[in-house]
């Protein structure tokens, strides 16, 4: 066994948050690595023309239901937000700040508990409105909440998350949750028992 699967994800993403919470249980079985990947999820689906599902009612109705039954299937709590979907751009940038400092899985995980637990996402689609969470996020992780701020305004970690993104596109990348075990991508939530076959493959 062994091995590593690369998991691209942004917070805004409600089955990203789902595989999360399964993702380090299965590592755990297969003893591979989770290396974390932070991508726009915006532009990867305006690259590749989609809609997002909730823009379409009876979807957005559809994968409401869709999320309850798999949140219960995996025994995870899910407080769905409001508004959906939310502004996530000084987040994920946030989170290559922290990922420079060696801080990108706390940040994460405390992300989406905070996000998708406790109803605790942004609460407007105004820039701002970002900086009251992830300020939570900081303090949680033991880092100090305007350096977490300012790092996300830097130029060149905005510039880190356009290249991950682009990066993400050029590897055939189109939404997330999106998974790689070596070259073999797999998109989705429920794909995530094929990351673990593959995972014993390469094992």
């Amino acid at each position: 066994m062994g091995g590593r699967v690369e998991f691209l994800y942004d917070l805004v993403s409600p089955f990203s948050y789902l595989a999360y919470g399964r993702l380090g249980e299965i590592c755990a079985r297969q003893n591979a690595e989770l290396v974390l990947h932070p991508v726009l999820l915006g532009a990867l689906h305006d690259a590749a023309g989609i809609q997002a599902p909730v823009s379409i009612p009876a979807k957005g109705r559809y994968m409401n239901q869709d999320l309850k039954r798999w949140a219960e299937h995996y025994g995870l709590p899910m407080r769905f937000p409001e508004p959906f979907p939310f502004r996530t751009l000084k987040t994920m940038r946030a989170a290559l700040f922290c990922r420079g400092r060696g801080e990108l899985e706390p940040f994460t995980r405390e992300a989406f508990k905070l996000y998708w637990e406790e109803n605790g996402a942004p609460g407007g689609r105004e820039e701002s409105d970002e900086d009251g969470p992830i300020s939570e996020v900081a303090r949680r992780i033991g880092a100090d909440p305007e350096a977490v701020l300012a790092g996300a305004a830097d130029p060149e970690v905005k510039e880190e998350l356009k290249e991950a993104t682009s990066d993400a596109l050029d590897r055939g990348a189109f939404g997330a949750p999106t998974f790689f075990v070596g070259d073999e991508m797999f998109w989705g939530n429920d794909r995530l028992e094929f990351v673990e076959r593959e995972l014993e493959r390469a094992g």
